[in-house]
């Protein structure tokens, strides 16, 4: 299929490209003008004679693609050993005690959900933004978190599992004079 669209193409540039047609100029310089030519150029007096067309040869013929014959595939069979019978033994099996499962210790590193946060101020410079979370420790009772999401240090505060026990503490920052203050949904600590 590869090589008849390929055929195709060059047929096709072969029989749609424009003719390359020269025109000799006071013997001096060959002019090449590709396309038809749509007028005579008034260069000098004598009479000038068409140029001759170069013959376009015919495309190769396309052998057939000649795919290889598929050859009997031998069948190969695995006879497994034989197998002798193990011994009958007349001891009663050996039944080990119960042992409830011991419950795993917590883990010492916080668990993380899909909570909301107050976001209250954002900075280009980390010393900005520990400044106002500083600032904002004297004020809140809640956690004080300084993140970086590129290229921003953000200063947000809380941990809140829902949107409606957020809310309150995003009033009390409007009123505290945080004027961007708003609410993002982001990991938290519960």
């Amino acid at each position: 299929m590869k090589k008849l669209i390929l055929m195709g193409c060059i047929l096709f540039f072969v029989f749609c490209a424009p003719r390359k047609t020269a025109i000799e100029t006071e013997g001096l310089e060959e002019v090449v003008v590709f396309g038809e030519e749509e007028q005579a150029p008034a260069v000098s007096e004598e009479p000038m004679l068409p140029a001759e067309e170069e013959p376009i040869l015919p495309p190769p013929p396309v052998e057939p693609v000649k795919e290889p014959l598929p050859q009997a595939e031998e069948e190969i069979v695995l006879i497994p050993p034989p197998v002798e019978p193990e011994p009958v033994v007349s001891e009663p099996p050996v039944v080990e005690p119960y042992v409830p499962a011991q419950p795993e210790p917590p883990s010492m590193a916080p668990q993380k959900v899909y909570g909301f946060r107050v976001q209250i101020f954002a900075s280009s410079t980390q010393e900005n933004a520990s400044r106002v979370a500083s600032d904002a420790r004297e004020m809140f009772t809640d956690r004080i978190y300084v993140e970086y999401v590129s290229p921003y240090y953000k200063v947000r505060v809380g941990n809140y599992l829902t949107r409606e026990e957020v809310e309150p503490l995003k009033n009390k920052a409007l009123s505290l004079g945080y004027r961007g203050a708003f609410v993002v949904e982001t990991m938290v600590m519960p």
